[in-house]
């Protein structure tokens, strides 16, 4: 095998397709190798690790064609490190050779007959926008739950619609519930698929922003994958076992009180006083019919607090919330304004997004948190 191509073009693709090499912990070495075939002026890069799959295509210059196993992620590495310009990489007698103007590397192949067969990607069943999509699944992967204690809220739920897309991801402690509109191309459309949260968060991350992302589902022989593309990039996902659980019927409806402010004035203010408390400790708001006081404590005198203006509905109350898990929320309401619904003592509280001051909920994000008991 022998291709050339722009050394930049080939270091994003072989960064891409090694996400999914499984490196020095491989089960079978083979499974730390990158796949390479070139034939017809194209060169096409494969990782795979069992959980989840990547491919790239790109345009190169193929005088042999072939196919290799090699190193995966120090081919990665090495292409990355080279200056812009022209590469060749080219097999000889059981080693690939790199070379880029003066600069040569040389790695082992790996026995291609080892590598595991890859699972097909499923059909298309919709499209929708790569952008609001990225930061929506990059939300639930902050929120799903980290341990295995419950290996399904590790991951995000994908509820799929004629003409939006839900995300849900919970970690007990709080649910995030998030539409997204999209396009429906399939027949026969899943109900719904469960997928690892970070996972998921890392493959639209790499597929990029600036496209329309490709979505597809299937549970045929076994195989029950997702896959997102674009017309260059596939990434395929096995999916967790669904058993989500009902959370939507866990978003409460009745409040003692609710109080609307500006989402970015209660975001800084969050940020600032937690500077001197982690963003872990408990932040309190008290909320009255004027405004709304943030405040924070560390260890012995250390305190911060800061009044913004807000606007009252119901009782005067103070409660309060895990610092990270507020900013958590207001990161996904993408609002003007964020209206804040809230109950005596720990009863859930529940965060949407405004659009005015005096405007209603907007019904695409929903963020439902447990308030702490407050500090003594």
């Amino acid at each position: 095998m022998r291709f050339a191509s722009d050394s930049e073009q080939l270091g994003r693709a072989a960064a891409f397709a090694a996400r999914h090499t499984a490196g020095n912990a491989a089960p079978i070495p083979a499974l730390s190798g990158l796949r390479i075939s070139a034939a017809d002026d194209a060169v096409r890069l494969t990782g795979y690790d069992y959980e989840a799959s990547s491919t790239v295509v790109l345009a190169a210059e193929v005088s042999e064609p072939g196919e290799l196993l090699l190193p995966g992620r120090v081919f990665a590495e090495i292409v990355h490190a080279l200056p812009g310009g022209p590469v060749e990489v080219t097999t000889r007698e059981g080693v690939v050779e790199i070379a880029a103007g003066s600069i040569e590397f040389t790695l082992p192949t790996l026995p291609l007959a080892d590598y595991p067969e890859l699972p097909v990607p499923p059909d298309s069943i919709g499209v929708l926008d790569a952008e609001p999509f990225a930061k929506a699944v990059a939300q639930m992967s902050r929120i799903a739950l980290r341990e295995h204690i419950v290996p399904v809220l590790s991951g995000t739920l994908m509820e799929f619609g004629e003409e939006t897309v839900t995300l849900t991801a919970s970690d007990r402690f709080r649910v995030a519930i998030r539409e997204l509109p999209w396009k429906a191309t399939g027949s026969g459309l899943p109900a719904r698929a469960v997928i690892p949260a970070r996972l998921l968060a890392d493959a639209a991350k790499s597929l990029g922003s600036t496209e329309m992302l490709t979505v597809g589902v299937s549970g045929d022989s076994g195989e029950f994958l997702l896959s997102l593309g674009t017309d260059q990039r596939l990434t395929t996902m096995r999916l967790l076992d669904d058993t989500y659980p009902p959370l939507r019927s866990k978003v409460p409806r009745d409040f003692v009180g609710s109080v609307t402010l500006g989402s970015e004035d209660l975001r800084a203010a969050l940020r600032r006083v937690c500077i001197v408390a982690d963003r872990y400790s408990a932040v309190a708001l008290t909320i009255t019919s004027g405004e709304v006081i943030v405040g924070a404590a560390g260890d012995v005198d250390t305190r911060g607090r800061e009044r913004l203006p807000a606007r009252l509905t119901g009782d005067v109350a103070t409660v309060a919330f895990n610092a990270s898990y507020l900013l958590d929320g207001l990161d996904g309401l993408d609002a003007p304004y964020a209206h804040l619904a809230f109950n005596e003592g720990v009863r859930p509280a529940l965060l949407t997004g405004r659009d005015t001051l005096d405007g209603d909920d907007r019904p695409e994000s929903l963020y439902v948190a447990m308030p702490r008991r407050l500090p003594s």
